[in-house]
């Protein structure tokens, strides 16, 4: 997970299965065994961190969080079921690294239907928003103006009636279209790369600055996995399928501001 994150798109197990209460409860008991008071969180698989949507506009954001979550469902359910009808998440090895947030965590297979949902899903809500904007700029700049520290935001909408009469003449520049086929070509690509060199599913169980993990620590950690999940050498790198996994689940999205514990879903949808 990036430093700033924004908004993320998560898969997560329904609850109250008998997968999630699992997950939770070895969660719950993992973080026992870091220092401080590692977040609680539920257990998920990250999609997509820096989804596009209006935070700043409590309207315009309930329909992006609707229309995302609505076209997340419908590019879920159109990827062809695979012939041996395996789970869509299947949970790997147990691994660890420097990152907080990839602290200890279940790997996730490299699923081709997972890769291609997280691809669709970059493609729309974050690559192809991110070149609409870049491209907005270069042929409207009248749309935007510098805040305090420089950077090109969009102009506010003038609200009154009064303001509105003394817009000036740069502010009525005529709007010029953007010809969306080349961005989405450009944006197909990036995604097309990032799902193949940048995404990593995973399943994170603690997050903890702690780093690295003593020997013996990590003995109590697998453990206590072994011991509550029934896998044994959760850890070996031959092990690409614990036998856990789900298909469906509950798609989140989940504002991921400041620290895990002042996080704020936005919306969720059962698939």
């Amino acid at each position: 997970m990036n430093d700033d994150p924004g908004v993320a798109l998560w898969l997560c197990p329904k609850k109250h299965t008998e997968l999630y209460e699992k997950l939770e409860t070895v969660m719950a008991s993992l973080q026992t065994l870091f220092p401080g008071t590692p977040p609680s969180f539920e257990p998920h698989v990250t999609i997509s961190t820096n989804i596009d949507i209006a935070l700043d506009d409590p309207e315009k954001r309930h329909d992006d969080v609707d229309r995302i979550l609505g076209a997340s469902v419908a590019a879920l359910q159109s990827i062809p079921a695979t012939s041996t009808n395996s789970p869509l998440v299947r949970l790997g090895r147990v691994g660890t690294q420097r990152s907080k947030y990839k602290k200890l965590y279940f790997e996730v297979a490299p699923d081709a239907n997972l890769l291609s949902f997280a691809q669709i899903i970059r493609e729309l809500f974050v690559v192809l928003p991110q070149l609409v904007e870049r491209e907005n700029q270069l042929i409207n700049p009248h749309l935007y103006t510098a805040d305090n520290h420089g950077n090109r935001i969009r102009r506010a909408k003038l609200r009154s009636s009064k303001r509105a009469s003394s817009t000036s003449e740069k502010d009525s520049v005529p709007t010029k279209q953007i010809s969306l086929q080349p961005l989405q070509n450009e944006a197909s690509s990036v995604a097309a790369q990032w799902s193949k060199s940048e995404f990593f599913p995973h399943l994170s169980m603690v997050y903890s600055e702690v780093y690295p993990i003593g020997s013996a620590m990590w003995r109590t950690i697998t453990t206590r996995i072994q011991d509550y999940l029934g896998i044994d050498n959760c850890d070996d790198p031959v092990v690409e399928d614990t036998g856990l996994g789900w298909n469906g689940g509950v798609l989140k999205l989940v504002l991921c501001r400041g620290d895990p514990q002042d996080w704020i879903e936005l919306g969720s949808v059962d698939v």
